[in-house]
């Protein structure tokens, strides 16, 4: 089983806001299989921001410690080292570096205040590219992409002959909830022979009584559902058949469940079949926010609406963004001014700089602002970002 480690919002405006002499983020893919290679691989990035920091003149003290910091990481000093998920620390320095090596996902992300000795590890679900950035803050665009890209669905599989609930994450084997008083028999779950009525039994008569039956357990299971899955807004599909789709949608309270289904009886179909069949259906629904947010882009343009990244910057800045629609894929390097959001472009990507972009998806997120990416060839006119404002700015 892979891990995954994605900062939830208050940690992110944590790190988001953090300011300072150095920052470092390093970010690489990683493999969950080849735990040597991902070391390698990760004293290749320190290696480069290690050159970056001498480039940059920064004093011998930091580079110093950064460099105690990523060899405690990499096992080859063994030194005292905390992080966000992790300690490694004492005598099982070595043990504890060992566990978290063999247990990665597909990317790594580490960030780190040399001047302050701390380090944040994120193991994350997508393969980001090599990357080193030192700056006077973090480089969150790979977490940016984490915490906005359509990662998990949940897939309800419910028949005549049973009911499961499924949690579907990109690159990982599908797990189960458990959900409590919901037996995989229904009729175990209704405390009952059976579901069918083959026979008048007082009130229930049939073919009446049956569909009855079936939406008692119908309501049961929603019941259910949704208290595993309270407080959670992650979408959910259903793979069901005929009557049990109509009539657990007519039941149904849990507010995320999406239109869209796995179509035909799920009973003989394995927890990783659903899971395929759930994942083109996650990036469907994806990819539909990202066009109903463009439509409405156009539609309010260009008084309530801009793909202007100074513009946006500047509305980011005072919170006045609603929703953003960004290309991260694209690199505009400069400076964006903590008081009112000018930008400074610059002609290169150095320790001075850092990607605009990335800076205005940060400032919007801190800001609750809905921040999706897309395509290079979804945006509009070619444009790195579109941003409907909350009001005229």
């Amino acid at each position: 089983m892979m891990h995954i480690d994605i900062p939830d919002l208050q940690e992110f405006r944590a790190l988001a806001t953090a300011r300072g002499e150095v920052f470092v983020s390093l970010y690489l893919p990683t493999s969950p299989l080849h735990p040597d290679a991902n070391r390698i691989a990760f004293k290749d990035v320190a290696k480069d921001a290690i050159s970056q920091l001498r480039e940059a003149a920064v004093s011998k003290r930091i580079i110093e410690s950064f460099e105690r910091q990523s060899g405690a990481l990499s096992g080859r000093i063994q030194e005292g080292l905390d992080d966000n998920k992790y300690r490694l620390s004492g005598a099982n320095t070595l043990a504890s570096v060992e566990e978290f090596w063999k247990s990665q996902a597909h990317g790594l992300g580490v960030l780190a205040r040399p001047e302050t000795k701390s380090m944040h590890t994120y193991r994350l679900p997508i393969r980001p590219k090599p990357l080193a950035e030192v700056a006077d803050r973090f480089h969150l665009a790979p977490l940016i992409r984490t915490m906005t890209s359509p990662l998990e669905i949940f897939v309800l599989a419910i028949s005549e002959g049973g009911a499961r609930l499924l949690h579907v994450v990109v690159n990982m084997p599908p797990a189960r909830v458990p959900v409590a008083h919901v037996s995989e028999n229904p009729a175990e779950t209704l405390d009952r022979p059976s579901l069918h009525i083959r026979a008048p039994r007082r009130r229930l008569q049939n073919l009446e009584g049956e569909k009855i039956l079936e939406a008692q357990y119908a309501r049961k299971v929603d019941r259910a559902v949704g208290e595993a899955l309270a407080g959670r807004s992650t979408p959910m599909v259903l793979a069901a058949a005929e009557p049990m789709l109509s009539i657990f949608r007519e039941v149904n309270t849990y507010p995320h469940l999406i239109a869209e289904v796995i179509e035909g009886s799920p009973d003989h179909r394995s927890d990783a079949q659903l899971g395929d069949a759930a994942l083109p259906i996650l990036d469907r629904l994806y990819r539909n926010e990202v066009k109903g947010i463009l439509d409405l882009y156009d539609e309010l343009k260009p008084h309530r609406a801009t793909s202007d990244v100074s513009h946006a910057a500047h509305a980011a800045t005072a919170a006045a963004i609603d929703r953003l629609v960004v290309d991260l894929d694209r690199v505009i390097p400069g400076v964006v001014s903590d008081i009112d959001g000018s930008v400074t472009y610059s002609v290169s990507d150095d320790a001075e700089t850092y990607s605009v972009l990335d800076e205005v998806a940060r400032r919007a997120l801190c800001t609750d602002a809905r921040v999706v990416c897309a395509r290079s060839e979804e945006m509009p006119a070619g444009h790195a970002l579109a941003a409907i404002l909350r009001y005229a700015f």
